[in-house]
């Protein structure tokens, strides 16, 4: 039978205060609740088909990058129904924003779920990927009673609040092939050196959610610390069954021939079960991979790439600060051919090369993207700057930033000739949005000429400007 609860929803503000009945679906994602009715911000829940108003309920507070408050609500509802959380995802979470004005719109879902619900005290957490990790991490910061953060894909700590004695349990989740990897495990050691509970786990895939199943067996970490701690009831069945989903996790990685990844997700499971008598069983497992020819061959692999991307990581920052600071725009070739090098790792059969070579790709994006913006914002000459936005497209040819950044300077320096062409290399990038390209800053006189709309419409088939098509 389907379930449902009727709450009433008291809705505060300044001026006046509202109340409204909702019904809402037990068991199931509900999308576009609001927060108010004077801000525009909306939020998806998920109640555990077994809720009732007659005791409090640990809830989980989750930010997606692009605000997809329902998509990431589905990720974790199995979860959250399994392990008996309420979800509450904010829909309004932006990458454009800054991180202040996206704790704010954390802080008002949080306030207004307190408001709504019997909430526990002792079991209220946040998750958050991306930007949305950063806020999830942040919040603690501004919620003292935060008892544990699932960060994805990224983070945001304040040394100073950890210093001071914050208490919550951190677990970071990270793609193998996401560069962010370096600010996880920085964050993590950090963490665990303060005296605070911190694990790292890492996914197939780059800069994305990890699948249903691993961001479970995230949500399950902050339910056995909760239990380890006293502030959850003891649930053997509850621990037997994530026990057995942890297992499962290291065995699909096992049948898929990653041995080494499985003994490493095997390591990291006996501190979390180290109470509930698994460690035995844990300790075979480990022994038995360990005696496999293949283990100690992906060990040896990884262990070289390892190595390897080390002495990457000095190369290109040390010649990246040279080359910008200089504006040594002889060593383009050189990088065009650092990522070509790059290209064919990721292309080869050595899959912790591979991996190894997308996170470098990763790293030198983000430098050139956080250097243009330095540069920018400090009023630098025009030469670092250009060096430094062909640098982008080097580093990523897809993305539209650099072109865009090219355009804007060369335009503003009166260098026509070199704006048009990196606007055909964008164009031949596959970019479409015809709009932007008319709104690129200083380029007013450019875009008005006739040789910019031909660019424009020999790709698009339209101009805003000189279109003579029928």
């Amino acid at each position: 039978m389907v379930k449902y609860i009727s709450l009433i929803l008291l809705i505060f503000s300044f001026q006046l205060g509202i109340a409204q009945e909702l019904t809402i679906q037990k068991g199931t994602v509900v999308d576009s609740l609001a927060i108010n009715d004077s801000i525009a911000e909306t939020f998806s829940l998920f109640i555990p088909s077994n809720f009732s108003n007659e005791r409090a309920w640990p809830v989980l507070f989750v930010f997606d990058t692009d605000g997809r408050g329902r998509s990431a609500a589905q990720l974790l509802r199995q979860a959250a129904e399994e392990q008996g959380y309420i979800l509450a995802a904010s829909n309004d979470i932006s990458s454009d924003s800054s991180l202040v004005n996206n704790v704010k719109v954390g802080t008002r879902l949080m306030n207004r779920i307190f408001n709504y619900f019997p909430i526990d005290q002792n079991g209220v957490y946040a998750a958050g990927f991306s930007e949305g990790a950063k806020v999830a991490s942040a919040l603690p910061t501004v919620f003292p009673e935060i008892r544990g953060v699932i960060s994805i894909g990224d983070t945001w700590v304040n040394s100073d609040f950890i210093k001071k004695g914050a208490n919550f349990s951190f677990i970071g989740l990270v793609g193998y092939k996401d560069y962010r990897n370096f600010v996880l495990e920085e964050t993590t050691d950090f963490l665990k050196r303060a005296g605070l509970a911190a694990s790292l786990y890492k996914y197939e895939g780059g800069h994305e959610w990890p699948n249903p199943d691993m961001a479970s067996n995230a949500l399950a970490g902050l339910t056995l610390q909760a239990m380890a701690k006293g502030f959850r009831s003891q649930d053997p069945e509850l621990v037997e069954m994530l026990y057995q989903k942890d297992v499962e996790t290291a065995e699909s990685l096992r049948r898929k021939m990653q041995h080494y990844k499985a003994y490493q997700y095997l390591e990291k499971m006996i501190p979390r079960y180290d109470l509930y008598n698994k460690k035995k069983d844990l300790n075979q497992r480990l022994k038995s991979i360990r005696g496999e020819k293949v283990f100690k061959q992906q060990r040896r692999i990884y262990n070289r790439a390892q190595f390897k991307e080390e002495e990457l990581i000095d190369l290109y920052v040390y010649y990246f600060t040279e080359d910008v600071n200089s504006a040594n725009f002889e060593n383009l070739g050189w990088w065009s051919q650092q990522m070509k090098e790059l290209e064919e790792m990721q292309e080869g059969d050595n899959q912790a090369e591979a991996e190894m070579a997308f996170r470098m790709e990763g790293l030198l994006g983000s430098m050139a993207d956080a250097t243009f913006s330095d540069l920018k914002e400090a009023n630098a000459s025009i030469d670092p700057m250009v060096f430094t936005a062909i640098l982008q497209t080097i580093f990523d040819k897809e993305n539209p930033e650099g072109y865009m950044n090219i355009i804007s300077i060369s335009a503003q320096d009166g260098d026509y000739y070199t704006a048009l062409l990196y606007l055909e290399d964008l164009l031949k990038t596959g970019y479409k949005d015809m709009e932007s390209l008319y709104n690129i800053p200083g380029t007013l006189d450019l875009k008005l000429s006739p040789e910019y709309n031909d660019i424009i419409r020999k790709y698009l088939g339209e101009s805003k400007y000189y279109d003579n098509s029928p």
